[in-house]
C-alpha cells in the first residue's frame, strides 16, 4: 500500500459478464458466477485500502462490480459516472476494418468521452497539494486501457496496445514531482490462473 501522504489511483475492470442487451444495443448484462468471483476475489485485494470513492460506470456488469467492492471498502462512497461507460477512444488508421461492427456513432463519441473522462478523474491527481487522495474507478476494458495509456504520454492511439483482465487492478500515483505515475498495470495476482481472463 502507499504511502499515507501519496495521491492515488486504482482502476479495476469489472468482471465477467452474461450480455442481455438485444441486437445493436450496447452490450451489458449482469455478472456470471464467475464475474462475482472475480469481484470478491478482488474486494479482498483491496480492503484496508484507504478509499475515499469509488467511481463506477453506470453500465450493469460495472456498478454490480463497483458494489461488490465497497462491501470491502466501508468508508468509500459509491459515485456513478456515465463517463465511464465503455467506449472506443478513438481508431487508428488501418484498424477501421476490425470496428466495422460498431455503429458509426457510437465510435464518434468516443474520443470525446475518453478525453473527459481522463480530465474529470485522473488527471486532478497530479496537480499537487498535500491531501492524501485514494479513489477507485470500476470501469471497463478499452476506456481503461486509454487512461494508463495517456498517464504515460503515449499517442492516444496507444490504447490499442494496452489491455487489462476482468477484475485486473491499474495503479496510478502522483510522484514527488506530481507527475504522474504508473505503478503497475493488469495486476491480477489476486485472482487464480483459472479467472484471469479477458472475455
Amino acid at each position: 500500500m502507499a504511502e499515507a501522504s501519496s495521491r492515488m489511483l486504482l482502476l479495476v475492470r469489472h468482471g465477467q459478464y452474461r450480455s442481455t442487451a438485444v441486437s445493436g444495443s450496447e452490450p451489458d448484462g449482469p455478472l456470471t458466477d464467475i464475474g462475482r468471483e472475480q469481484a470478491r476475489l478482488t474486494a479482498e485485494r483491496l480492503r484496508g485500502y484507504p478509499v475515499q470513492t469509488i467511481y463506477h460506470s453506470t453500465l450493469q456488469r460495472a456498478t454490480e462490480t463497483a458494489h461488490m467492492l465497497a462491501a470491502a471498502l466501508p468508508n468509500a462512497t459509491l459515485n456513478p459516472s456515465p463517463l465511464l461507460r465503455e467506449c472506443i477512444p478513438c481508431v487508428p488508421p488501418g484498424a477501421e476494418k476490425f470496428f466495422a461492427h460498431i455503429p458509426a456513432d457510437f465510435i464518434a463519441q468516443g474520443e470525446a468521452q475518453a478525453r473527459a473522462a481522463f480530465a474529470a478523474f485522473v488527471a486532478p491527481l497530479g496537480q499537487g497539494g498535500e491531501t492524501a487522495v485514494c479513489d477507485l474507478i470500476v470501469s471497463h476494458g478499452n476506456l481503461l486501457s486509454y487512461l494508463a495509456s495517456q498517464v504515460v504520454n503515449a499517442p492516444p492511439t496507444a490504447w490499442l496496445h494496452f489491455d487489462i483482465q476482468q477484475c485486473g487492478i491499474i495503479e496510478v500515483a502522483a510522484g514527488f514531482d506530481n507527475w504522474l505515475k504508473l505503478v503497475r498495470h493488469n495486476d491480477t495476482g489476486h485472482l487464480p490462473p483459472g479467472l484471469r481472463l479477458f472475455v
